[in-house]
């Protein structure tokens, strides 16, 4: 066990070195090794449960300024043969060590208590790697400290090979202090130095058709002295281990050009992560090469920072298929699937007795079921209930009953706006504003599977729709409002095709979403345009739209679709990082699937994210194409 202790503290506290530095540290090491180093040993009661350490975010020392945080993300590889869940019975998580189960100066609101960390960032089945995400926050007492923890699995067993420490250097925090201008001899002073270190890689090989595209996660850490202010992920031209012809490229449509994949004018603090989330395309000819991807910092390629994946092209690319050339205003290619706009049927309200309804911007058709029994008025105002066991209308020239329900439809503007003028729908965080006039045909029926209490529908074009969802900040960033609409649109889509309410396809409460209708369109005018830009657009994963939740904000982590509701796994819906909200939040609010809004919103800012970069990250592997014009 001392020689593993050994091995592991080696592994995990030197990560780039020459061979020549080896040999001094390990003389110096073997020398002078430290007691904490001692694997503490609980019992393992499941030997079935083992870790193997991977890799270590920052590494030691992390220096943090009195008072303030830093998150460090260690990845451990389950090579034991059971999985590791991430909630309920045996969830993985690390408990402090040496003294075992006490309290840590450096708790912090993402831990579970002052002696647990939070669980790791997903299920990993036996061989595979999981995140575990810790928030340093620093005592105000300056100095150097050592934090060793232990993975547990939760009331079931110690982990065997979890034994791991942090080494942290508290230092007082520093007085921001006024820029100073430059010297006139700046031309002068010797050139800057950038050394980082990637440390996210998700994949190393892949096998695809000519032309497929392909998604890779990578994640870089800025491990120098100088904060960078812009940086880029740049690729090679295809090197083809086959000998096939070298006019070939790795470019998919979204990238800057045939080599830049990504570029963002964002500052990266020393010790500070970036990930990434990149497509490029397999090559178009049958063959074995290798992608590089490196990251280069304010212009210049750091030449051993990079990603390496390995490529099989099994087929050569269809007879159709066009190499992408990028540019900067390249974009995916789109799919249009529908041959029109779809309409969408909302559960806006169960009228206690009857109903007021008012046409404001056109006439409306009557009907009865399907039987159209006349035309009421622009500005008239028609009463709708049930009225002994059969339903009742009267409005304009109208009055009649009838066994089917009723529809109102407009003449000749399927945007046309009608108003309820009865209902009293009030949002106190939306300000004095009653959301009571919606877009559309409004049925009264009663209701199937929902309830069968009687419902009034509004049945209207899906953008009316997305345009009066409420659930959003008007002056929040234009590029998350996109990435939000299109979460929206997608939700909306896959939840008609579910049909799980019978008369309609969603209620308007954040049952669904949040429908708010026409006033909310007034109020939210920067959301409305959002919605415009990024009209007809879905999420879709493997060629269908799928379901794509949100809420307001998480921890450090998101959950997986069967984390929260359990049931089929949905691949796009697994977990990952909210850096943003790990800086803010102790807790999650909401369910905790899908986009953290407050996230998505702090990530459109802080690193210029563009609005399908924001709908892929929270969405694994999906594509965002425009599904009709």
């Amino acid at each position: 066990m001392i020689q593993i202790a050994m091995f592991n503290y080696f592994e995990l506290k030197f990560f780039r070195v020459s061979a020549l530095s080896v040999i001094f540290l390990l003389g110096a090491f073997f020398v002078a090794l430290p007691a904490l180093a001692a694997d503490p040993k609980p019992n393992i009661s499941h030997p079935t449960m083992m870790a193997k350490y991977v890799s270590q975010s920052i590494p030691d020392p992390i220096e943090i300024e009195a008072g303030g945080q830093k998150t460090i993300i260690l990845k451990f590889k389950n090579v034991g043969t059971e999985t590791w869940p991430v909630t309920g019975k045996g969830f993985i998580s690390a408990y402090t060590m040496e003294p075992r189960d006490r309290n840590s100066v450096f708790a912090s609101p993402n831990w579970t208590s002052a002696k647990q960390t939070g669980p790791i960032s997903k299920v990993a089945k036996p061989g595979e790697t999981a995140d575990l995400a810790i928030v340093l926050k620093a005592p105000e007492k300056t100095g150097d400290y050592t934090e060793e923890f232990y993975l547990a699995s939760e009331n079931y067993s110690w982990v065997a090979g979890g034994y791991f420490f942090l080494k942290i250097k508290v230092v007082p925090a520093q007085e921001k202090t006024a820029e100073v201008e430059p010297s006139a001899n700046a031309q002068d002073e010797p050139e800057v130095s950038y050394t980082a270190n990637k440390f996210i890689q998700n994949k190393k090989s892949v096998e695809a058709v000519g032309g497929e595209q392909i998604a890779l996660t990578l994640g870089f850490q800025n491990i120098g002295k100088e904060t960078w202010k812009s940086y880029s992920v740049v690729s090679n031209q295809p090197t083809a281990l086959a000998g096939v012809s070298d006019s070939l490229s790795f470019a998919d449509h979204g990238w800057k050009s045939a080599s830049m994949v990504l570029e963002k004018q964002q500052e990266i603090a020393p010790g500070a992560i970036i990930r990434e989330d990149i497509y490029f395309r397999a090559p178009a000819e049958e063959g074995e090469y290798k992608a590089k991807f490196y990251l280069a910092v304010e212009g210049k390629t750091l030449s051993d920072v990079y990603a390496e994946v390995e490529i099989t092209v099994t087929s050569n690319a269809p007879d159709h298929y066009v190499e992408p050339f990028g540019g900067s205003e390249a974009t995916e290619p789109v799919s249009f699937k529908l041959d029109s706009e779809p309409r969408i049927r909302v559960g806006l309200w169960q009228p206690p007795s009857y109903v007021q309804f008012r046409s404001v911007e056109t006439a409306y058709d009557v009907y009865a079921g399907i039987e159209k029994k006349g035309t009421l008025g622009l500005n008239k105002l028609a009463v709708l209930m049930r009225k002994d066991g059969q339903y009742y209308f009267r409005g304009g020239d109208l009055e009649f009953y009838s066994d089917e329900y009723l529809r109102l439809s407009p003449v000749d503007n399927p945007s046309a706006v009608f108003t309820l003028l009865n209902y009293s729908r009030m949002v106190t965080w939306k300000g004095p504003n009653n959301f009571s006039s919606y877009r559309g045909a409004m049925e009264y029926r009663l209701g199937e599977v929902k309830t069968d209490a009687i419902w009034v529908v509004n049945d209207l074009l899906l953008e009316d729709y997305i345009k009066g969802i409420g659930e959003n900040g008007n002056v929040s960033p234009v590029e998350y409002l996109k990435a939000q609409t299109v979460a929206q649109r997608s939700y909306a889509y896959s939840t008609i095709q579910a049909n799980k309410y019978g008369i309609f396809d969603v209620v308007a409460t954040t049952g669904d979403q949040l429908y708010l209708g026409v006033e909310c369109e007034r109020i939210m005018s920067n959301f409305v345009a959002a919605a415009q830009a990024t009209r007809g657009y879905m999420a879709t994963y493997d060629n269908n739209v799928v379901i794509t939740p949100y809420f307001g904000h998480a921890v450090c982590r998101t959950k997986s679709w069967t984390e929260t509701w359990g049931g089929t796994t949905k691949p796009w819906l697994v977990p990952v990082q909210t850096t943003y909200d790990c800086q803010y939040y102790g807790s999650f609010f909401g369910h905790g699937v899908g986009m953290s809004q407050m996230d998505a919103s702090r990530r459109a800012t802080a690193e210029s994210a563009g609005w399908q970069d924001l709908v892929k990250y929270y969405y694994t592997g999906v594509k965002v194409e425009k599904i009709f014009e």
